[in-house]
């Protein structure tokens, strides 16, 4: 199936294909907490094992992906969001996937995920979700 199939097979069953911010906070979390399980496995499984690394860009993609398609008014609320961080890093895996340094996404998956988390974790706590 080609990515034009999923998009029609997406507006089929979803008309309107918009989400709501709390579904794309939800899509960040469920990114942020993958990636806590592959820093779990440590880094010489996530350097020995091309699977681990595609599967934490993949979801390194995802949070730069939803961070940056939270509404306009959302990320007024929360400024200290990494927005514009997120969505560099997402076009870089998705660019310029060749230059990527191992060195930085492991260190954006241990400290800069986990800290991410914390904020958007708190973020929906503080509103009831």
């Amino acid at each position: 199936m080609c990515a034009r199939e999923l998009s029609r097979d997406a507006r089929r069953r979803h008309p309107a294909v918009t989400r709501r911010d709390e579904e794309r906070i939800r899509d960040i979390l469920g990114a942020c907490d993958r990636l806590a399980q592959i820093a779990a496995r440590g880094r010489s499984v996530y350097d020995g094992d091309w699977v681990v690394r595609d599967a934490a860009n993949y979801n390194l993609t995802v949070i730069g992906e939803a961070l940056d398609r939270l509404s306009a008014e959302f990320i007024a609320r929360h400024r200290n969001l990494p927005v514009r961080q997120a969505k560099s890093l997402r076009n870089k895996l998705a660019h310029e996937y060749f230059v990527a340094d191992p060195d930085i996404l492991w260190a954006t998956i241990t400290q800069d995920v986990p800290a991410l988390a914390a904020k958007i974790a708190a973020i929906r706590g503080s509103a009831g979700q």
